[in-house]
């Protein structure tokens, strides 16, 4: 199931090809079918993924929310 997405939140995401780095994302857009993030403090770069996409990587434990006790 996946968690409830807003604006501002942060992803912390694993980087293929080996998933060891992690990378945080900044949810910039939650509304409508595809979740958009750019990464924290490189706002050059950008991800998006559909509603499917995300809840199959949240379930592999590719993506994760991030607590405020992790910024």
């Amino acid at each position: 199931m996946l968690p409830e997405i807003k604006k501002g939140q942060l992803l912390k995401v694993k980087a293929p090809p080996y998933y060891e780095k992690e990378y945080v994302y900044e949810v910039s857009g939650a509304g409508g079918k595809v979740i958009r993030a750019n990464l924290h403090h490189s706002p050059k770069v950008k991800k998006s993924w559909t509603l499917e996409e995300l809840e199959i990587l949240f379930d592999m434990g590719i993506i994760t929310l991030m607590d405020e006790k992790q910024q």
